[in-house]
């Protein structure tokens, strides 16, 4: 597939992924995702140094190092695709240094994370 058509399928999976609104009833598997192992994903997560971009539980990091991936995270098929040939500076994460499995642990890791309250919501943060 050259270039265009693998653009053209990764904004078709955006779509399909936006589509989905209600992101509390959105789950891995709802999204595409194989079953997975979340636990085994965290450590994945950690060992292939995901969070140094992406922070703990895919929040974003800082001063822009990586995109926030969780909540409101892309569809799985989108996730891989982006992981294998990233768009930007991301290094890619071919087969042999990722598994598809280890992929779709560290999918199922991401959603097994709670959501960071609002800072409205932090008492100490209310009136700040």
């Amino acid at each position: 597939m050259d270039a265009t058509g693998v653009a053209t399928r990764f904004i078709a999976i955006m779509i399909a992924g936006l589509s989905c609104t209600d992101a509390a009833a959105q789950t891995a598997l709802s999204l595409g995702a194989p079953p997975g192992d979340a636990k085994r994903g965290a450590q994945l997560f950690t060992q292939h140094l995901c969070h140094n971009c992406h922070g703990t539980v895919g929040q974003g990091g800082e001063r822009g190092a990586g995109p926030k991936i969780y909540p409101n995270p892309f569809p799985y098929q989108a996730f891989v695709m982006q992981v294998r040939r990233p768009r930007l500076v991301m290094p890619p994460y071919t087969e042999t240094h990722v598994s598809d499995q280890d992929l779709a642990d560290i999918y199922h890791y991401l959603f097994s994370t709670k959501p960071s309250p609002a800072a409205k919501d932090i008492p100490l943060l209310r009136d700040f």
